[in-house]
């Protein structure tokens, strides 16, 4: 019973202590000393609007109206924060002996405006500057020990800016801090949802007062968003700064992506492991870094400067063999190659303003790499950005059982133009005009120079705005569909001409590839070439003329026509020509024949290394002029 009438008598004196602390300690009292330990922690101003009335549960404390806490001195944007209401809780037994100490907040619906100047200054650097806050030698009990064990932000509008960059926005945020003692770690809970799924960080901070003050601590923090996730491991600190080992397991990399808001361009499932280092002065780096993605395994380091307009990336990327083929099959599906007919170029937009969210270098070096309709060999590439426009550098690149050399430019300042410099060295033909052009019928191995440029916001208007030149030069090779040795016999059937060497020049202009000067030779035969190939419109009309070799000139000539698409071209011998020719060859026996009839009539004789035609044009300029002396009156 003793027992009883002590715990009875303990009820009795608490509930009268509360009664009498409320009585003493009206809410506008409580809100006032929240509002001066956070001026103590902070130096900015937590003020509270409308009615502030006491809360009996689940926490003693206070009620409010709207809340608003201060900005930076030299921001012009309105408040750090301010909420639609807002909730403080106080610890009862400290109350009980008069140090009033707040234990939880919770923010309903607030409006958060983080800001960052173009020299660094954050706004969210809140560490009170020294005699920044005049301290009340009496309140030192009062103000003493702030911190919240419960912290509670819900529905909150998160707006970032940075001075030079684009304004970001996230909504639906909400943050839960749990600090239940100074001494011991903290542990946060972030939740929001820029794009179309959830997005969660759960955080712990071993020393949150450090962290505060502007110092650095030991910090753990996962990541997950689409069943992904992403741990971070090291130490961190508000300035931005941050030391420490990242790891992610991402099962759908590319809706992982997507639920941050970012463009998906690593379907299915990826992995990265990495030692990161972010400095006060925004200098990112990564060191042993190894990216799994595509059935790819991918080791880089990183140096990328994230203090200016746009990132600046240095960073070098190898692979022993690269699998692209996921990527290329997603163009082509997109329309970005040749449209589904197979008679055109796409026309879809091409969108490259990626060309424009990074600058700096990055090298790539792989073994090989797998485009799915060929492979490439060994590869040595250099890509260099710099505001939209990115020029490509190839050092090595082992392709089509030949080498290639040269840049590749793409260009997005004032609309999309590319620009290629090559130097190739004994390529295959088949495979390479098979994979690049649709045309199979030509084998060999070629020496090929060309420069072309070309622009336009579709594949389609590129492959009809180009213009360039070029060069090539094959050895011993076939052409399929077509035997001029056949031909020349008068057999149209097809099959197949086998050359020894050929040359060519061209020049493109608006889409139109013109040569007239192909020489092919053959066994038994020559022959010329010349005519357009429609670039854009992916079209044909060539000619090619086969001849028999004499001692002193072709003894035949039939001219071969090739005509139509790409897809499907006519080859035929052009039986115009050949008329043509014969006709020519008969009109100038009968020409000869008159004119030595003329001459004998004439009684002309043709001086050596004259022709029978210039002997009768002499003898008929010498007799107009006889006649014309006579009839002036002269000899």
């Amino acid at each position: 019973m003793r027992i009883i009438r002590i715990l009875l008598t303990v009820t009795v004196a608490v509930v009268l202590g509360l009664i009498a602390l409320i009585a003493i300690l009206p809410g506008e009292k409580i809100a006032a000393i929240a509002a001066d330990q956070v001026k103590a922690a902070t130096g900015r101003d937590l003020t509270f609007e409308g009615d502030v009335g006491i809360s009996w549960y689940p926490t003693l404390g206070v009620s409010t109206g709207k809340v608003t806490f201060g900005n930076a001195p030299w921001s012009e944007n309105g408040p750090m924060f301010s909420a639609q209401k807002a909730a403080i809780g106080v610890d009862v037994l400290a109350a009980l002996t008069g140090n009033i100490r707040v234990k939880k907040i919770e923010l309903i619906g607030p409006d958060i405006l983080l800001e960052k100047t173009a020299d660094g200054h954050a706004n969210w650097d809140i560490t009170p500057s020294s005699g920044a806050v005049e301290s009340d030698p009496t309140a030192v009990s009062t103000l003493d020990g702030f911190a919240p064990e419960n912290m509670v932000v819900r529905d909150a509008r998160l707006r970032l800016l940075v001075e030079g960059e684009t304004p970001t926005e996230i909504t639906r945020l909400g943050v839960i801090l749990a600090w239940a003692d100074r001494s011991a770690p903290a542990q946060i809970t972030i939740s929001a949802q820029p794009a179309k799924s959830a997005v969660n960080i759960d955080a712990t901070v071993v020393d949150l007062d450090s962290l505060l003050s502007g110092s650095l601590s030991e910090l753990t923090a996962v990541l997950t968003a689409a069943k992904g996730t992403v741990h971070f491991q090291g130490r961190a600190g508000l300035a931005p700064e941050a030391a420490g080992t990242v790891t992610a397991d991402l099962p759908d990399a590319d809706a992982f992506l997507a639920a941050l808001g970012l463009a998906g361009a690593l379907q299915g499932p990826a992995s990265l492991t990495g030692d990161v280092t972010l400095t006060r002065d925004m200098q990112l780096s990564l060191r042993k870094g190894s990216l799994t993605a595509f059935g790819n395994v991918i080791t880089t380091q990183a140096d990328v400067d994230l203090g200016g307009a746009r990132p600046v990336v240095k960073a070098q990327i190898a692979a022993q063999k690269l699998d692209l083929t996921p990527s290329v099959a997603d163009k082509s599906a997109e329309g970005g190659g040749v449209s589904s007919k197979g008679s055109s170029w796409s026309k879809a937009a091409i969108d490259a303003s990626a060309l424009g969210l990074i600058d700096g270098t990055i090298s790539l070096a792989a073994e090989a790499v797998d485009l799915g309709d060929y492979n490439l060999g060994r590869t040595r590439a250099t890509v260099t950005i710099d505001n939209s426009r990115a020029v490509a550098k190839l050092s090595e690149l082992h392709a089509f059982e030949g080498t290639i050399t040269g840049r590749f430019v793409a260009n997005n300042r004032n609309g999309l133009s590319v620009r290629a410099d090559l130097d190739v060295a004994q390529i295959a033909l088949q495979p390479f005009l098979s994979a690049t052009a649709g045309l199979g019928g030509f084998t060999g191995k070629a020496d090929l120079k060309t420069s072309v440029l070309g622009s336009g916001q579709s594949l389609f208007a590129i492959m009809n705005s180009l213009k360039g030149e070029g060069s090539v030069t094959v050895g011993r090779g076939t052409i399929e569909g077509i035997d001029l040795d056949k031909l020349l016999r008068g057999d149209i059937t097809g099959g197949t001409t086998v050359f020894d060497n050929m040359t060519a020049t061209w020049t493109i202009l608006k889409g139109v590839m013109r040569n007239e000067d192909l020489l092919m030779e053959l066994p038994r035969l020559a022959a010329t070439g010349s005519g357009t190939i429609g670039l854009g419109l992916r079209t044909i009309n060539y000619i090619v003329s086969p001849q028999i070799r004499g001692d002193d000139a072709p003894l035949l000539i039939v001219p071969v026509k090739i005509e139509g698409s790409w897809d499907d071209p006519s080859i035929a011998p052009d039986m115009d020509q050949v008329i043509k020719q014969n006709l020519d060859e008969e009109r100038k026996a009968l020409e000869q024949k008159a004119q030595d009839k003329l001459a004998k009539e004439l009684g002309v004789t043709a001086e050596e290394n004259q022709s029978t035609e210039d002997a009768v044009k002499k003898k008929l300029e010498e007799d107009a002029k006889k006649g014309l002396l006579k009839l002036l009156g002269g000899d």
